[in-house]
């Protein structure tokens, strides 16, 4: 299963999130879920990136299937914002239609 952890501040902000495990929805190399899963995520570290000037820092360890990502100011801008709340939203969507395979989840930091 694929777990994905929202993290916000006491403001109710996604400052942070981790991506980690397999969908296991079919054989690596051919699994949808985790194909999308991993577009979203990378869409959205690249677009924060891309699009910002938001300090971030970005971890990926392929062996444990993990990816974590976060935004270094405490106040997010409202395009880090959008970014981030977009990819709660689909991967919200994902795990409705996919309950055995993706969990999301949200903490507060």
């Amino acid at each position: 299963m694929t777990e994905i952890i929202f993290y916000k501040n006491n403001k109710n902000v996604i400052k942070k999130f981790e991506v980690k495990g397999h969908a296991d929805l079919n054989i690596e190399g051919k699994d949808v879920l985790c194909a999308a899963v991993s577009t979203l995520a990378s869409h959205t570290i690249g677009a924060i990136q891309e699009f910002t000037g938001e300090p971030c820092e970005n971890t990926v360890d392929e062996g444990n299937a993990k990816v974590v990502f976060c935004v270094s100011s405490d106040e997010p801008c409202e395009i880090a914002k959008t970014f981030l709340d977009a990819f709660a939203s689909s991967a919200e969507e994902l795990a409705y239609v996919y309950p055995d395979n993706l969990k999301v989840d949200y903490k507060e930091i």
